[in-house]
């Protein structure tokens, strides 16, 4: 029985407020489009132009918000790892525009296509980790020209689920020879056109501009009818307003917009809205991901996506701006999963190992907010309320007094229920006798059982072989 509670942070009242004001915006102020080419799309179209603004009313937003499916399956090339990104219950995949990597080991540095490897080999062992690829860190050893194809086929080396996209791609050329490798990786030329493999994260440039970069994501993938991921991350007070609420309105519009353009391009085609608004540090005129702030907008966000629109509700949660794996950053995680969990977030980005607002990536944090993510998992799958599950039959056959221990139901139930994979829950003595070991060594050590029992790839020779011809093929033009 999934859990009763839930947290509304806002009102049904205040989420047509906060439309009302989106379409306000949206039709009196308009959004700019950098991109020629998407200009073109809403001439076409009849919008309302102004020069690079568009201006939509409230008909075009509704036809837009209508076309968009509630839930899609997201394919991996090991059918049973596939997942379905909306519905009950959430999906994580990883962080995604880390520069650098941190381990207990070594410290700080930059990232190599080693440590892009490792991440995988993590996200493959990690059973509350959905999705795999993406770009948790950013590689110093590989150039920009092919880097994102080597993530990709890197990826599909080391793990079977469902393989993200990396953000590094730089324009529409690279966009596309990513989305061709998708299909060299799947064995077959048209696979995209019938299954959800992806999805591409695009970014507005707060307040109401799409660059021509985030045009053309959401046009190409659109085209190969893979999802549009609409990040939209104004920062209160800085690229936002300073009212929270007027922030949320903000994001909301740019996110309209976008899922505006991503509908003409192909009706149907999934959209997926992130609330990724941020609380602005004016401290430091900087953002705050961990902020109670941060997850109050993120979660009004979830409900507008999810209640109001009836959008898969992904969220930017779960992220600490600790420097290092400590008490701190076990607050900060915990408070952006549990609150957005119960808010009713459906896909998770950030989630594992991300730290420092986004800044690092961590092998043993990623162990440890994996176990995380598993505690939420039971909190919010609730308690079993059945009649059996009243256990008046085993409660009356114990006499006064004793205990259920050799109960042959306890004998059949005791492993039903949430087991930590790295905390630890012995005594103090048996925790001394076995050194007392922090949870981040544990987590280190873990950290590398999982790469000495990771395979060599996961692809087949002749999928593995393809995929590296084609990259070396771009690699020499």
């Amino acid at each position: 029985m999934r859990i009763k509670s839930k947290i509304e942070v806002i009102t049904r009242e205040d989420m047509q407020k906060v439309h009302d004001a989106s379409l306000k915006l949206l039709k009196e102020k308009g959004v700019v489009f950098l991109g020629e080419a998407t200009r073109e799309i809403f001439k076409k179209n009849n919008f309302k132009m102004d020069g690079n603004i568009v201006y939509f009313d409230e008909e075009q937003v509704e036809k837009a918000l209508k076309s968009c499916p509630h839930e899609f399956k997201l394919t991996a090339r090991n059918e049973k790892r596939s997942v379905t990104v909306g519905g009950e219950g959430f999906v994580i995949h990883p962080p995604g525009g880390e520069v650098q990597i941190i381990d207990s080991e070594n410290g700080r540095r930059e990232a190599t296509m080693g440590d892009f490897a490792k991440l995988q080999m993590l996200y493959q062992a990690c059973e509350n980790i959905d999705i795999a690829g993406y770009q948790p860190v950013t590689t110093s050893d590989v150039g920009n020209k092919s880097r994102g194809l080597h993530f990709l086929h890197q990826s599909f080396i080391h793990s079977d689920k469902p393989i993200l996209a990396p953000m590094d791609l730089e324009d529409m050329k690279q966009k596309r020879e990513c989305l061709e490798l998708y299909e060299v990786a799947f064995g077959k030329k048209g696979f995209l056109e019938d299954h959800y493999v992806t999805w591409h994260c695009v970014c507005p440039n707060s307040p109401l501009m799409f660059t021509d970069f985030a045009c053309d994501g959401i046009v190409e993938f659109a085209k190969w009818n893979q999802p549009v991921l609409l990040v939209s991350a104004p920062m209160s007070g800085i690229t936002g307003p300073v009212k929270l609420f007027g922030t949320l309105v903000l994001h909301n519009a740019e996110t309209l917009a976008g899922l505006v353009l991503g509908q003409l391009v192909r009706p149907g085609v999934p959209t997926l809205p992130s609330s990724s608004l941020v609380y602005g540090n004016l401290q430091y005129a900087s953002w705050e991901c961990a902020a109670p702030e941060t997850s109050l907008m993120t979660a009004a966000s979830i409900q507008m996506n999810r209640e109001f629109y009836g959008l898969p509700a992904r969220c930017q949660s779960g992220i600490t701006s600790s420097k290092s794996v400590n008490y701190q950053a076990g607050i900060e995680t915990m408070q952006g999963l549990l609150f957005t969990a119960l808010t009713g977030a459906q896909v998770y980005s950030q989630a594992v190992g991300s730290m420092e607002n986004l800044i690092v990536t961590s092998f043993e944090k990623t162990i440890i907010d994996d176990e995380a993510v598993g505690r939420v998992r039971a909190l919010q799958a609730g308690m079993d309320t059945s009649d059996e599950a009243l256990s008046v039959d085993s409660i009356m056959s114990v006499n006064h007094g004793m205990d259920f221990l050799t109960l042959g139901e306890t004998i059949k139930h005791m492993r039903d229920y949430f087991t930590p994979t790295v905390s630890d829950w012995q005594t103090y003595y048996n925790w001394h006798a076995d050194g007392d070991t922090e949870i981040v060594a544990t987590a280190a050590n873990k950290a590398k059982e999982i790469w000495a029992d990771a395979p060599d790839t996961l692809l087949d020779p002749q999928t593995d072989k393809d995929m590296r011809d084609f990259i070396r093929i771009i690699e020499s033009r």
